[in-house]
């Protein structure tokens, strides 16, 4: 194996690497629009976007998966959500009282530290926080 650079301050050169940057980025353009969500959300969504590029099956690895090819096991797909679909969260008994509302939020990315989801709280605190037990409702938006 050979280490080879490119010239610096031309992309062009490097023809595959550049067709994925685009590819990925325009997959995370379609989400952000299909979604009318703010740019600000750009790094998540291209998260994503690389989330499910790598689950899906590719002509350049002969029709599987690239992490299918990478460790030979078929990828879990069980959990994939429609982006930017509203989730109503399950808020643990400590954090809330008798007569609160679920918090809605909002599907960003997929959790790389935790099973689970990375969500957007709309109504109250407008942050992001990691959550499994919530209820889909992938037809709004």
């Amino acid at each position: 194996m050979q280490h080879q650079y490119t010239v610096s301050y031309f992309p062009q050169w490097n023809e595959v690497v550049e067709r994925k940057n685009i590819t990925i980025m325009e997959m995370a353009r379609c989400l952000l629009a299909e979604k009318k969500m703010p740019k600000y959300f750009w790094a998540k969504t291209t998260n994503t976007a690389v989330h499910l590029l790598n689950k899906l099956p590719t002509i350049a690895v002969k029709d599987t998966s690239p992490i299918e090819a990478w460790n030979g096991t078929r990828p879990i797909l069980k959990h994939l959500r429609v982006f930017g679909c509203i989730f109503y969260a399950h808020v643990p008994k400590m954090r809330r009282g008798k007569l609160d509302e679920k918090v809605e939020v909002v599907f960003i990315r997929y959790s790389s530290q935790a099973e689970g989801y990375r969500l957007y709280n709309l109504l109250r605190t407008k942050s992001i926080f990691i959550s499994r037990e919530m209820v889909f409702d992938e037809e709004a938006t």
